[in-house]
């Protein structure tokens, strides 16, 4: 894995030197009409995210009836491997999406390989959206939100030992009882708001109360679910959701606690060498505004700091404090994740 890390490193490097911010022959407009206009004659957007098939209609629907000339195709993927397949082709020459949510791990990757247009002014094209959603490089633009929550089994819990905050977890009524992922995730998301010492320290209370280490996120709901653990500390919102929505009668809750993570969920980048890249920023950018939000609770992903989402509501409802673990996530969630696993007792983090 090394050795590829640095292969694909080498030749990002040579990338970086050998072409502009943007292929030959693609121009970006100026300004937004300009964009508009070069994006109605493109005609078309190739998108590559996570959105779930099912979801894909109703989340579009605003941008296609605001823009009606532009089809948007969408390739759903998944994991790092992808992203990884899609960095690798680029750097080949190969460029078969105009748009790419591209993973948190690789971000930084795919900008030193020098396959992004931009940076783009994001913020003087779109001065009504929060400064939060675009990364302060240039590259990204945040469409979606990860918020991370405590699940329970409302059959097995009575309403007296509902887990309401983190802290909860704590309590000796859990011992051997709660389920805990071995990837870290929702602590590290902590950082902001609690700081090191907090965030080890409560992993160490954590660990005394004897939880079970369950290492997938959708089978540890599914556990849950169907009564073989009455309560999982730390879970996806969105993967929370995902359950409820395929299926209904499914025996789960959940509690948002008053301090709650947020981090970057889908971070898009227009492609450098993509064929329609007024368009992919026309879409990027409208994914972020208001009416690009309407619908991203169906992904369980849309935005706390866009007023009248599902999301912003959610927290109004519970009183919860946002934790916004911010763009620099990579100077410190790895080292945070390895200190965490290590107060758990594991020889690696699993991050």
């Amino acid at each position: 894995m090394r050795t590829h890390r640095k292969a694909v490193l080498g030749v990002a490097v040579a990338c970086v030197l050998g072409f502009s911010s943007l292929a030959s022959g693609q121009r970006i407009g100026k300004n937004l009409d300009e964009i508009v206009q070069l994006a109605s004659k493109e005609r078309n957007v190739r998108v590559a995210t996570s959105w779930e098939p099912q979801n894909e209609s109703e989340l579009l629907k605003g941008f296609r009836q605001k823009y009606p000339g532009i089809k948007v195709m969408n390739t759903r993927v998944g994991g790092i491997e992808t992203r990884e397949r899609i960095l690798n082709e680029a750097l080949a020459g190969v460029v078969d999406h105009d748009l790419v949510n591209v993973s948190g791990e690789l971000r930084n990757q795919y900008i030193k390989a020098g396959i992004l247009a931009g940076p783009v002014e994001w913020r003087k094209l779109f001065p009504k959206v929060k400064d939060v959603h675009f990364s302060p490089d240039g590259y990204f633009v945040a469409s979606g939100f990860s918020k991370y929550v405590i699940t329970y089994n409302p059959t097995l819990v009575a309403k007296d030992k509902v887990p309401k905050k983190w802290e909860d977890c704590l309590d000796p009524y859990w011992k051997g009882k709660l389920v805990v992922l071995t990837r870290p995730r929702t602590f590290t998301g902590l950082y902001a708001g609690w700081g090191e010492e907090k965030i080890v320290n409560y992993a160490r209370a954590l660990k005394n109360n004897q939880p079970i280490w369950k290492t997938s996120q959708s089978g540890a709901l599914t556990q849950v679910a169907i009564g073989e653990y009455p309560m999982l500390c730390g879970v996806a919102y969105h993967s929370v959701k995902d359950l409820m929505v395929r299926d209904p009668k499914a025996s789960i809750a959940f509690s948002v606690p008053p301090d709650l993570p947020i981090q970057i969920g889908e971070a898009m980048a227009i492609m450098k060498g993509g064929k329609h890249p007024n368009a992919a920023l026309l879409l990027a950018g409208w994914l972020v505004t208001p009416e690009g939000q309407k619908n991203m609770h169906l992904e369980g992903r849309d935005s706390p700091f866009v007023e009248g989402t599902e999301a912003e509501e959610l927290l109004k409802k519970h009183g919860a404090k946002p934790i916004w673990e911010g763009w620099d996530v990579l100077e410190h969630e790895a080292q945070m994740a390895r200190k965490i696993t290590a107060a758990w007792g594991f020889p690696k983090a699993k991050n």
